[in-house]
């Protein structure tokens, strides 16, 4: 043992030689692996991050489930006590927002937080400790008791100044007062910390604090807005929960009277809920293909090249190699010590790769998305992420170091120590080791680009958003006075007078309140139904409920096609389902509603809510969301100052606007003059009214935009660079066997030289092997890309539409393959043109 681990040492500091003797062959194999790896493993610490790491401080992870989708209070209460399939269960509402000041103390300076309003069960089920302080108990907590608070150990270190007597302290909360009765352990942001939670309230009292409960969320039957976590009775699988849970549906569906044509199909459907991050499984299934689609292209094209690599250096190392042999070295040492060289190699590529992850995750952890709720990546790498690296290096290093290693050890030592090393001229093989791994270069590295371009292209086009309207000068400011303490009347009055006040600064040319700011849903779909009369029967269309104030297009710039906006009488219409408030469509929408555009004066109804419309204006198809590629049938209705909005929460919904937030808060929208700061005037202009008042997400449009811009621009940097690299390293690696192959015929190419060939002819030999190489790499490339794409598309609508948007575009489909092919001919071009300033004697005195 002691001489195998010094025979070791000596090959491993010759090896070190070797290598720093050969700056140019070392930098590039270094380089190869780093980025190879390094994307791999990038990828690897976002899935690791997101779907395998467990939740922090909970015990026994694995057992927890969560039911896709949002469940009434009632219905939970039922779930609860299925005590033979979970052990345990909880609901919860979040991420809500508050407003946190750390005292009581009129006038203490108040910060928007995120939270969850739990079941007094929610602790428990989760098997989380305290780390100060006790946490809720069903005993403890009823309905109507004071209110009372957990807070994360983040909070109470950054906001309460780690305070050792907090327990017992009183904070306000959303304006009222809240006792701290414990803190929650380290690292622990509740259940799916994607969107971290920093306080938690009971949903018994909590009714007090957050006006998202209102007074009767925990008794009405039509009120989804809480997420179901159980944890799973011992024995019992997830199917078997999903079974049991579904039946409890349908009796409570039976009991709420739900159409029936509401409940096709499983109603229940429950998901891990051990991770950071909940993901159905056809959506775990199709990120773990596509990433290892990218990750099988990338790593094969790093480990191709540097098997390329390693194959041209063993034929020139052959004459060393048949010293070696000469003086009594067997081929099993040299190959170690070959192998050796090539682990060593990768060892540092795997070094570099770590980094680059470490570089590339922390950039994205960086992102903070253009959300109301606060979404965290935490997706640094960690041990696991250590020890994926060095097994991938040390793999690539000996899988990929064998055949060179092989290879170069399979020498005749007489012909070998001549001078040029050959005896016999050597036929071109077409299928030979090192022209196959040149054919795979060409075609994974077409694959990987036609592949990431179609991703990214289809993506920049499908996101591109051309708002319509001039966003210069455009402002956007939201508030929520509910959560500062204001009841819903003094909320409305307060937004029924903002508008004027606004408008009556030189710093603001026109105002308009809205729910949310435009575009602000990132991945829009429809979240109510209208229906309208017509001859045959009702129509019903799926469509995106917007709620906007008085003059909201003027202020955007957009004039209407047909009709007006609202007016301040329309934001204070009665709310009864037969009061035919006025609402407004886009042209999508007038068209699957009426079949024409003319649609002014025509009814609508709000499906659920039975509640009727007239159509007083029709506008023009504006871009519902960022990653909307269509339009889609809009129905604007009145934020109407009386009425607030039923509270929903969904955090698998993570990239939509969050309609936590009850009604009336509101985003103010200001257009003002060119060059003025209207921000800070709208500002002193809301401190004047109340200084109490937190004002939050204040950014101009152009901001807003250039923050979803930024998310794309993200994507198409880092999938391109993917693109170069690939493109890179196939080039490399062909030009790197086509010098070989030179060196190794250049015996050959003297004597065509002497019998009378002349440059170009040789010129033209050294090309057409290499072109043809590149071709049949290309149509395996293209062909292959095809397929992978296409099975790719058929996976998920996101994937399908980013694939459409881009799959025929010539760009792609021509400019893709023309490019490598030129960089490819080129690659062959240099060391096919040494090739002909090979000098005949020279060659012929290798003999």
């Amino acid at each position: 043992m002691r001489r195998f681990l010094l025979d070791l040492w000596l090959d491993v500091v010759y090896a070190l030689r070797v290598l720093g003797n050969s700056p140019g062959f070392t930098t590039v194999g270094i380089l190869s692996l780093t980025l190879g790896i390094g994307v791999c493993c990038v990828f690897y610490s976002e899935m690791n991050s997101l779907v395998f790491r467990s939740l922090p401080a909970v015990r026994n992870p694995e057992a927890l489930v969560a039911m896709e989708g949002l469940s009434p209070y009632r219905y939970f209460e039922r779930y609860r006590e299925q005590k033979t399939v979970t052990a345990a269960a909880t609901a919860f509402v979040g991420p809500v927002p508050f407003s946190l000041a750390p005292s009581a103390a009129a006038g203490a300076k108040t910060a928007r937080v995120f939270g969850h309003l739990v079941s007094p069960e929610y602790f428990t089920t989760l098997g989380v400790e305290p780390a100060m302080g006790r946490f809720f108990r069903p005993d403890l907590e009823k309905e109507g008791t004071a209110p009372v608070a957990v807070v994360s150990e983040r909070l109470w270190r950054t906001r309460l100044n780690a305070d050792r007597n907090v327990v017992g302290r009183t904070l306000r909360l959303n304006g009222k007062s809240v006792t701290v009765i414990g803190v929650a352990p380290k690292n622990f942001l509740g259940v799916f910390p994607i969107a971290p939670a920093d306080v938690f309230l009971p949903v018994t009292s909590g009714a007090l604090v957050a006006p998202e409960l209102g007074n009767d969320a925990l008794h009405r039957w039509d009120l989804a807005m809480f997420r179901y976590v159980g944890r799973l009775a011992p024995g019992v699988s997830r199917a078997t929960a999903e079974a049991a849970l579904d039946s409890v549906k349908r009796h409570l569906d039976d009991e709420a009277g739900v159409p029936e044509s509401e409940r096709k199909g499983r109603q229940v459907r429950l998901l891990s809920a051990s991770g950071i991050m909940p993901m159905p499984a056809e959506q775990r299934a199709m990120t773990f293909t596509f990433m290892a689609v990218l990750m099988s292209l990338i790593l094969s094209l790093a480990c191709t090249n540097l098997a390329n690599l390693l194959l041209a250096r063993g034929g020139q190392r052959r004459k060393e190699l048949a010293i070696r042999i000469a003086l009594g070295a067997n081929r099993f040492r040299l190959m170690r010590q070959l192998l050796t060289e090539s682990v060593l190699l990768a060892l540092a590529g795997g070094a570099g790769s770590f980094l680059f992850t470490y570089w590339m995750t922390s950039l994205i952890s960086s992102i903070r998305m253009p959300a109301p709720v606060v979404f965290e990546f935490d997706i640094k790498p960690d041990f696991s992420v250590f020890l994926v690296t060095l097994l991938l290096s040390t793999i690539v290093g000996i899988a990929f170091g064998l055949v060179p290693a092989l290879s170069a050890t399979r020498a005749d030592v007489t012909p070998s120590l001549k001078e040029g090393g050959l005896s016999r001229l050597r036929g071109y093989r077409w299928f030979g080791f090192r022209n196959l791994l040149v054919a795979y270069q060409v075609a994974s590295s077409l694959m990987l680009l036609l592949i990431v371009g179609y991703l990214v292209l289809g993506y920049r086009r499908t996101s591109h958003i051309d708002p319509g309207f001039e966003t210069a000068s455009l402002y956007l400011l939201e508030l929520d006075p509910e959560h500062d303490g204001y009841t819903n009347e003094q909320a409305t009055r307060l937004l029924d007078i903002l508008p004027d006040r606004l408008a009556r600064l030189s710093a603001v040319s026109a105002v308009t309140l809205a729910e949310a700011a435009p575009f602000a849903d990132m991945a829009a779909r429809p979240n109510a139904r209208f229906s309208t009369p017509q001859p045959k029967g009702d129509v019903q269309v799926g469509v995106i409920r917007q709620r906007i104030g008085a003059s909201y297009f003027a202020t955007l710039g957009v004039p209407l096609e047909q009709g007006r906006e609202f007016t301040r009488e329309d934001l204070r219409a009665p709310g009864g389902p037969n009061a035919g408030q006025a609402a407004l469509v886009n042209q999508t929408a007038a068209r699957e509603l009426f079949g024409t555009l003319e649609a002014l004066g025509r009814r609508i109804r709000d499906v659920p809510s039975s509640k009727n419309y007239t159509v007083v204006g029709v506008t023009r198809d504006l871009k519902p969301g960022f990653f909307s590629s269509e339009p889609l049938p809009t129905v604007f209705v009145p934020l109407a100052l009386n009425v607030p909005a039923s509270a929903t929460s969904d955090v698998f919904g993570a990239l939509n606007r969050s309609s936590a937030a009850s009604s009336p808060g509101a985003t103010i929208v200001v257009r003002g003059p060119s060059g003025v700061d209207a921000i800070a005037s709208v500002r002193a202009e809301l401190a004047a009214i109340d200084p109490n008042l937190t004002v939050f997400n204040t950014r101009t449009m152009s901001e807003q935009l250039s923050q979803m811009n930024a998310l794309i621009q993200l994507g198409s940097t880092f999938y391109g660079g993917i693109g170069v690299f690939g493109l890179i390293l196939a080039c490399v690696g062909l030009a790197g066997v086509t010098a070989y192959a030179v060196a190794r015929r250049t015996k050959e190419i003297g004597i065509r030289m002497a019998l009378g060939a002349t440059p170009g002819q040789v010129l033209r030999l050294v090309m057409r092997e290499g072109a043809i190489l590149v071709l049949v790499g290309t149509a395996l490339g293209f062909a292959g890309a095809v397929v992978v794409s296409r099975a790719l598309a058929s996976m998920t609508a996101e994937l399908a539409r980013a694939f459409g948007a881009s799959a025929g575009d010539p760009l792609l489909l021509a400019g893709v393959p023309l490019l490598l092919g030129g960089l490819a001919i080129l690659a062959c071009y240099l060391p096919a043109r040494k090739a002909t300033k090979v000098d005949p004697l020279a060659a012929l005195r290798q003999e």
